[in-house]
């Protein structure tokens, strides 16, 4: 905390030393009226003094007032018109006509592979954010940012902490089995964005992060995303599920220009855990759980090493001794309510600085810049630490001939990332199952002299303590990102663009588990290494100019060559010569394994466009790839794409107050996704295990598909944009519907045949949905404006077929009452499980004693996919102050919530305190057949645990995944306003005070009651979206942010 501290006073000392004293000079006011061609006022102008932060918006009258020095010049900026200068000079008065800009209406857009367009010639749906609006109010992984700012774009955290992986899904997923995440693009360069040793449900595994966690906020000039096959079309089979483009920033010729970004966050937990705290250990709501122990000549009850359950007798103060845990004597039988959870977990801290230096000439431009984030993360020994380093370069060699070089390091170092399953390992799972008469401060002594672990309870769940000190990890990477480009115009019209791209990193991770813990007594090391390298090198010829009267148009013609090598080196050690060296040369027993992979992809494309009258344009794209994971004869696979894009108002020369742009649009494409390595072929493995002397080879359990084929996605997308009010209020509209084909799947077989499964071509996912897109400014005068963005979008997945005979395929299985499945002509991802046995009527039909049942056929209680999601952003500008406000929404969906099953089979839930005259709500049958009513009343285990965890009905663990969410918040106050700067050295200053994840507007009650979030994920797959895993609780984060120039 002194360090934070000390770090807030630095960032203010260093503005006000900057920003030095001011000599006040006469300043004159300038008023005028702002119009049309036609005549027309035009409101929310924005009017600025040129060289400096002082500005004002004209009123819906379009009339403006702002005092400038003597000397000053004015900028007049419109979207949609022509900006334009007015020097002051002895005026008063300044009123001016704006000119529309055909230039600005149709804004350029970067789309795949760098080829810019005009917006109003794309006929397909893509959305830009702003760098500025992911560094202010940030995260960690940046991807996170998008959360609720793009329409189409589902976003979920993972529940890895700071450092772990981001979901993101564009459109819906498409695949059964493979990856459904969109392939991340920065400065026209594939990265690799796997979560490498990805965490399984159960496996104790920690998430380490993805790929697009380590680019850092503050070098983002913007990022696009491409939607649909149409706009992600020429990046081929890794663009079939959508594409993220991000654009960083450049240097511009000109003077030398400095930029400081400060950032200081504090992250607290955002939600708690909530448990009953009336009733304690044992069963049958008595005390008969308990033993019965003489000390100091007194008889006492005695908590039993085996005990974990509490559906025993109230806590009544008496006093206690625990059967494993001797050395703390007799200590009271009073609960402690919810004082554990709050004392574990500490405030957290983020710190981010990065330093910026940006110029060059007319023939050479360069930025470079120099980032350190600091984060401390709410669990106690966690931490994560990345440092990165960006230089981007460009220079004319001749007038044709220009070349451009980027490279970005990245070195990251994380220290303990939380467990995200719900196994042993995990600190938040013991911390769940602990009782709540121990005070935590007496788990913190969690070892003897001898070595062996103190706890409440032998065997697992472990003493969380034990868990924070003895079962620990490191992970440090170190990554390199970067490209050569060199562009050569023969002429006007014809460029030929070749670039060579590289990403590679070394990620290297150590663990360990003590000596003495509970189930491992002789410890472990492991030692893991990944080398990932991927090569990008691709060339680019295009003409682009008018062709003749009335016809423009533009081609380019390229090809790409992909080289992909990953190698993982295993070892494990068990046992050690020395106590106390955690070292795997220090290992009794080591076994190793090697596990290296090899990919190319060839590929030819082409894109084509052409325009009539600047109104009318026709775009036709293909792509040929060659993949080395395909079965022989299907290496090759060709996928097209046609659109077409209509500006309406134009063509027809509408001039209207009320419409004031209007385009139509529709495309089809097909793009094509491959499979991951070595499905076509079968070889054998070598095993660290020997017979007399003589290492073990095995074959995989998979029979692989030697004809194997690629996926295959045809999709047809309708949009139109509209423009209201002189462009105040503008609305992107899209419907897109989209089947994917020939999903490569891993079908079981029997296992007489010496395999388990095998890799075959079958099934159809369709994605059909709508987004809506709107930006307003509903109020814009002199000094206030209002600006709004909502985004809307509503997908539905359905499996239109698998394999032959198969009708149901498993993504996950929570081994406790529910699967996640695909099941024919239902919706992608159901939440499928036991349910109660019911009868004809709908009644739940208990046994003779009252109890609940389960039925014998599986039902669909859910599913894992949200109706709809939705954000809508208010921005309020007074002056140099600005709030803005972000509210994200999600409505539908389900998930399976580990958190009750475990409150449940446990007796810890807030909801099992009531526990007097508990009968179940159903009917018991009679000899004659008849049901009735029950009134039987039952103990409180049966009641609560046979309802679910006790007897596998998965239907009451299932809980609606709704939620509306206050985002994102900051209130920033625009120095370039004040007077004080403008003596300074300073060009502009702006201090924040931000806000991200604040609370819950609305969560389900369940979901409210145990004090648990709906949007935690132990990893990114799909299915995993559909459980809650215990894992750690999420953040509210509140800070400031500090950003200048000079």
């Amino acid at each position: 905390m002194k360090r934070n501290f000390l770090t807030l006073c630095l960032m203010f000392f260093v503005f006000a030393l900057l920003t030095g004293t001011e000599a006040f000079a006469q300043a004159a006011s300038v008023t005028g009226t702002i119009k049309d061609a036609a005549g027309q006022p035009l409101g929310g102008v924005t009017i600025m003094e040129k060289g400096t932060n002082n500005g004002t918006v004209s009123d819906a009258d379009g009339k403006y007032t702002l005092t400038v020095k003597p000397n000053a010049v004015l900028v007049f900026s419109f979207s949609g018109y022509k900006e334009q200068e007015e020097k002051v000079g002895k005026r008063s008065t300044i009123n001016i006509s704006l000119e529309s800009d055909e230039k600005q209406l149709s804004e350029v857009v970067v789309t795949a592979l760098g080829i810019q367009r005009n917006k109003k010639s794309l006929a397909y749906s893509t959305q830009t954010v702003e760098g500025s609006k992911l560094a202010e109010v940030r995260e960690v992984n940046v991807a996170n940012s998008l959360k609720g700012k793009v329409a189409g774009v589902h976003v979920n955290p993972s529940g890895g902490g700071p450092s772990g992986s981001s979901y993101v899904v564009i459109r819906g997923s498409s695949s059964l089995t493979g990856t459904n995440q969109p392939l991340y693009v920065v400065d026209g360069v594939p990265i690799d964005n796997q979560t490498l040793g990805r965490p399984s449900i159960f496996g104790g595994q920690r998430d380490y992060g993805d790929g697009i966690g380590n680019i850092n906020p503050d070098d983002i000039e913007n990022v696009t995303v491409l939607k649909g096959p149409a706009a992600a079309a020429l990046y081929g089979s890794r663009g079939a599920k959508g594409v993220i483009l991000i654009t960083t920033k450049k240097g511009k010729s000109g003077k030398l220009n400095v930029d400081i970004n400060s950032n200081v966050t504090f992250e607290k937990v955002n939600v708690i855990p909530t448990f009953q705290s009336i009733y304690g250990g044992g069963y049958d709501d008595n005390y008969a759980s308990f033993d019965n122990a003489v000390i100091d000549g007194q008889t006492v009850s005695q908590w039993p090493g085996w005990l974990q359950d509490n559906w025993g007798g109230k806590y009544d103060g008496r006093l206690i001794s625990i059967a494993t845990w001797p050395e703390l004597g007799l200590i009271p039988y009073t609960a402690r309510g919810d004082d554990n959870f709050k004392k574990f977990y500490r405030t957290g801290s983020t710190i981010t600085n990065t330093a910026g230096v940006s110029g060059g000439s007319e023939n050479a431009t360069f930025r470079l810049s120099l980032s350190d984030m600091r984060n401390t993360g709410i669990v106690p020994n966690n931490s994560m630490n990345r440092q990165t380093v960006n230089m981007l370069a460009s220079f004319r060699v001749s007038p044709k001939l220009s070349v451009e070089a980027k490279v970005n390091y990245v070195r990251q170092h994380t220290i303990n990332p939380p467990e995200t399953g719900g196994g042993g390992t995990s600190a938040t799972v013991a911390l769940n199952r602990m009782p709540l008469f121990l005070d935590l401060d007496w788990m913190k002594d969690y070892k003897r002299a001898d070595g062996s672990s103190i706890n409440y309870k032998s065997g697992t769940p472990r003493n969380p303590y034990w868990i924070m000190n003895e079962m620990l990890a490191d992970g440090r990477r170190d990554r390199v990102i970067g490209y050569v480009l060199a562009r050569y115009k023969f002429t006007d019209w014809l460029t030929l663009q070749a670039r060579s791209g590289t990403d590679f990193y070394n990620d290297t991770r150590f663990s360990r588990i003590g000596v003495g813990t509970p189930g491992i007594v002789d410890g472990r090391v492991n030692n893991n290494e990944y080398n990932i390298k991927e090569e990008n090198s691709d060339v680019l010829l295009t003409a682009s100019g008018n062709l003749f009267k009335n016809f423009s148009g533009s081609f380019s013609a390229g090809a790409n060559h992909l080289n992909r090598r990953t190698k993982s080196l295993s070892v494990e050690g068990t046992g050690f010569n020395i106590p106390d060296l955690y070292d795997i040369s220090n290992a009794k027993r080591v076994t190793a394994s090697s596990y290296p992979t090899q990919k190319q992809i060839n590929s030819a494309y082409f894109d084509g466009q052409l325009g009539y009258k600047n109104y009318l344009f026709l775009n036709i794209t293909g792509r040929n790839d060659w993949s080395s994971t395909l079965g022989k004869n299907n290496y090759s696979f060709f996928y097209p794409s046609t659109n077409l894009s209509f500006v309406f108002t134009d063509a027809l020369a509408l001039k209207s107050s009320v419409l004031s742009y209007g385009k139509l649009r529709a495309s089809y494409a097909q793009a094509g996704a491959d499979a991951d390595v070595y499905r076509t072929k079968s070889g054998y493995l070598l095993s660290s295990s020997s017979f007399n002397g003589q290492p073990y080879a095995y074959i995989s359990d998979e029979i692989p598909l030697a004809d194997l084929k690629n996926e295959l996605t045809r999709s047809y997308e309708l949009g139109t944009e509209l423009r209201f009010f002189k462009n105040r209020v503008g609305i992107d509209f899209t419907y897109y519907n989209a089947s994917t084909i020939n999903q490569i799947l891993p079908v079981q077989i029997s296992v007489a045949t010496g395999f388990v499964t095998r890799i075959i071509n079958a099934g159809e996912i369709r994605n059909k949905g709508v987004e809506i897109f709107v930006n307003a400014a509903p109020v814009a005068t002199k000094n206030f404006r209002w600006d709004m963005t909502l985004n809307f979008s509503k997908n539905k997945s359905k499996v239109v077929s698998l394999a032959d005979g198969i009708e149901t395929l498993t993504l996950l299985d929570t081994y406790n009452g529910a699967v996640i499945e695909a099941r024919i002509g239902e919706s992608y991802g159901n939440i499928v499980g036991l349910p109660f046995l019911r009868n004809e009527n709908g009644d739940r039909v208990l046994t003779e004693q009252g109890a609940w049942q389960r039925g014998n056929e599986p039902v669909v209680f859910g599913n894992v996919q949200p109706d709809w999601l939705g954000g809508i952003t208010n921005t309020f500008s007074y002056k140099g102050i600005q709030l803005s406000v972000l509210i994200d929404v999600r409505q539908g969906g389900q998930v399976y919530s580990m958190s009750k099953y475990n409150q449940m089979a446990g007796g810890t839930g807030k909801f099992t305190e009531s526990r007097d005259n508990l009968i179940a709500d159903g009917v018991i049958q009679q000899p004659d057949g008849k049901y009735v009513k029950s009134d039987k009343v039952l103990l409180a285990q049966d009641y609560y645990a046979l309802q679910g965890p006790w007897t596998d009905i998965g239907e009451t663990c299932v809980i609606d995944a709704d939620y509306v969410a206050l985002r994102e918040a900051s209130l920033s106050y625009n120095l370039g306003q004040a007077s004080l700067l403008k003596k300074s050295i300073l060009k502009s200053a702006k201090i924040s005070v931000v806000a991200r994840n604040l609370f819950y507007l609305y969560r389900d009650p369940q979901f409210k009651t145990m004090g648990i979030s709906p949007e935690t994920a132990f990893n990114t797959t799909t299915a995993a979206q559909g459980v809650e895993m215990l894992s750690v609780p999420t953040t509210r984060s509140l800070g400031f942010n500090l950003s200048f120039s000079f």
